[in-house]
């Protein structure tokens, strides 16, 4: 079986949740597994490979997986249409700098970008995970758009999502074509607010309570161990809230996207231009 809807992104927009929500519907399935980036970074393996992760279907009328960085890779676009031909396709929009501003956290929590490195120079060079040129949205849906109608295209907006999470999944299941009354458990759920930060540590703690279990020799050897992966830990910055005064400067290089996105999608987008409320 193959996907007929991929979740498409885009990163630190709600795809989690949103994945979470729609693979508690009865007829809908989604791959266990979360950004399989086949369209993208394994486009070298067969599609028998890819197919291997939806092995679990059981009969459900909608089947999707969600990659959220398909949305800003070249290729992805034309990959998936020739794999898997007009598929239904959604993307998570959330305002450029608090998307950038939540990834630079992110990859600096998994010691990914220097422990001190900055915020806007990190943005301004680009040079860590396209903290800017991943939000180019207009763009990146005017590559899809190539290949796919609009109607196979569902837009939903993060702070929408946010403020009324029953009416987007409610969106997100009639456009699948299943049953829109059905509310997921965890839709007021905010699903990956620090998933991953504490993998390790939670790993660690098991070690350390097996460990406890072994004869003394074989403690020593392996707190030999422990304290060398303890080293190379990421160390923790204290998150800062990002100003306000830098949000709206970094946000002006995004306005000539924006403008082309709301006449894409049909509507306007001022709550981007408002203040944040975090």
């Amino acid at each position: 079986m193959l996907p007929n809807f991929l979740i498409i992104g885009a990163q630190k927009s709600g795809t989690s949740w949103l994945a979470e929500c729609l693979r508690e519907h009865h007829d809908v399935y989604i791959t266990e597994k979360k950004e399989i980036y086949y369209f993208s970074k394994y486009y070298d393996k067969n599609l028998e490979w890819y197919e291997s992760y939806f092995h679990r279907w059981s009969g459900q009328a909608a089947v999707g997986e969600a990659t959220p960085g398909y949305i800003c890779h070249p290729h992805a676009p034309s990959r998936i249409r020739a794999a898997l031909g007009s598929v239904k396709l959604i993307a998570s929009l959330r305002h450029p700098v608090d998307r950038a501003y939540s990834a630079f956290w992110h990859h600096l929590n998994r010691g990914r970008i220097p422990i001190n490195a900055d915020f806007r120079t990190c943005f301004q060079q680009d040079n860590y995970f396209g903290l800017y040129s991943r939000v180019n949205y207009f763009t990146q849906l005017q590559s899809y758009l190539q290949y796919f109608p609009q109607e196979n295209l569902l837009v939903l907006i993060y702070e929408e999502m946010s403020n009324d999470p029953q009416h987007a999944i409610a969106n997100c299941f009639e456009f699948l074509g299943v049953n829109t009354q059905f509310v997921p458990s965890q839709v007021e759920t905010r699903v990956n607010k620090t998933r991953g930060i504490s993998k390790v540590p939670n790993r660690l703690l098991a070690f350390e309570r097996a460990r406890s279990l072994l004869p003394r020799q074989l403690r020593w050897h392996l707190a030999a161990i422990r304290n060398q992966i303890y080293e190379k830990l990421p160390q923790k910055r204290q998150y800062v809230p990002l100003s306000e005064a830098l949000r709206q400067e970094l946000l002006s290089v995004y306005m000539s996207e924006i403008q082309q996105l709301e006449h894409l999608l049909k509507r306007d987008l001022l709550l981007w231009y408002q203040p944040s409320h975090v």
